[in-house]
């Protein structure tokens, strides 16, 4: 008797819906905190088994699942989250933990969950760097913004656009006039230094790791300068 069921996770608790696809019976629960812990001990009931199918869609906390029901040696279904929804049809009653559990074991059991692949744990760990930079990067834009407008409140518009210039850098350090704003401007201007420092040693691994790639080879470079993605690309 296989066993065929779904997950549902949250950033507290993981709600689980399964059932045994001889006899039907269906167990549902939550188990919580969310954590690796807590999920490896309730797989505990599955050990020894080759015959469970569990699904999960790929939101917030698929990882760490994936991870888990993995190691237990249980097979893992990683749902697309848009056609998950889609398969569910029109919502003709409020949408709960239960009901998405048992909406991804029914699929399970029917075989018609909408696949999403599962990286390695390098290309994780490679997005991992990616996201964390495009978060800073985000952030130092933001700041920089920030300061732009302070300097144009006191009438700099032209050292708006140029904080290496030494008279914005004077005006921050002076206090210029009104210290209701001078004060937030200069931490705002150590801020954006200190996230874009932080970049700096979170991308060696993605760039050594790039280079060793096949695609860094000399002939999966483009033919000339014309070509799409010629160009050197550099953060700004």
């Amino acid at each position: 008797m296989a066993i065929a069921g779904g997950f549902d996770v949250h950033r507290r608790q993981v709600t689980f819906d399964y059932a045994g696809t001889g006899t039907g019976q269906v167990r549902r629960g939550r188990i919580s905190p969310a954590c690796r812990e807590t999920l490896r001990v309730w797989l505990e009931r599955f050990a020894g088994r080759d015959d469970v199918t569990f699904a999960v869609e790929g939101c917030t906390g698929w990882r760490f699942i994936t991870g888990e029901l993995a190691r237990a040696g249980i097979t893992v279904l990683l749902a697309e989250p848009a056609e998950t929804a889609h398969l569910r049809g029109p919502k003709r009653r409020a949408k709960t933990d239960k009901t998405d559990a048992r909406h991804l074991r029914i699929l399970v059991a029917e075989g018609r969950v909408p696949l999403s692949w599962i990286p390695p744990e390098q290309v994780t760990e490679m997005r991992a760097v990616l996201e964390l930079y495009r978060d800073l990067r985000e952030e130092h834009t933001a700041w920089t913004q920030r300061i732009h407008a302070t300097l144009f409140h006191h009438g700099v518009p032209g050292l708006a656009g140029r904080l290496s210039d030494p008279r914005a850098r004077a005006w921050l350090q002076d206090g210029g006039t009104g210290r209701a704003y001078h004060r937030p401007a200069r931490r705002r201007s150590r801020s954006r230094c200190a996230g874009w420092r932080t970049w700096r040693p979170s991308s060696r691994p993605c760039t050594r790791r790039s280079r060793r790639s096949p695609a860094a080879s000399p002939a999966a470079r483009p033919c000339n300068s014309s070509c799409p993605g010629s160009g050197r690309w550099s953060p700004r």
